[in-house]
């Protein structure tokens, strides 16, 4: 049981330390359009939300399995945990995305 709760820690970590720094994105704001920069942390902010919802949910899922042994509410959390990691990989995308257009407006002012 200690691998699953260990898990949950990190990905929880790193969803509050992601959405704590959301507004860091805005140092961003010189070198890019103000409303990609909103987006930027929107998405920084969303991401980091659903990275806690996804550790709460595994670990619960975990926790229920080990303790009660009730099948649905396992697959119930583990369902929420696969729906949304597609999700927060694609907003982790949108972000990368983004980075990419910044990098190139740069690179066509300074030419």
């Amino acid at each position: 049981m200690t691998v699953p709760t260990i898990f949950s820690l990190l990905c929880a970590a790193a969803g509050w330390y992601y959405l704590l720094h959301a507004d860091s994105a805005a140092k961003l704001g010189d070198f890019e359009r103000p409303a990609d920069n909103q987006l930027r942390i929107r998405l920084r902010r969303w991401g980091g939300i659903l990275l806690v919802v996804i550790a709460v949910a595994f670990y619960i899922g975990f926790r229920i399995a080990d303790q009660h042994g009730n099948p649905i509410s396992v697959m119930l959390c583990l369902l929420i945990v696969c729906l949304l990691l597609p999700v927060v990989l694609f907003l982790a995308f949108v972000d990368l995305r983004l980075t990419r257009k910044m990098r190139e407006a740069g690179r066509s002012k300074r030419q």
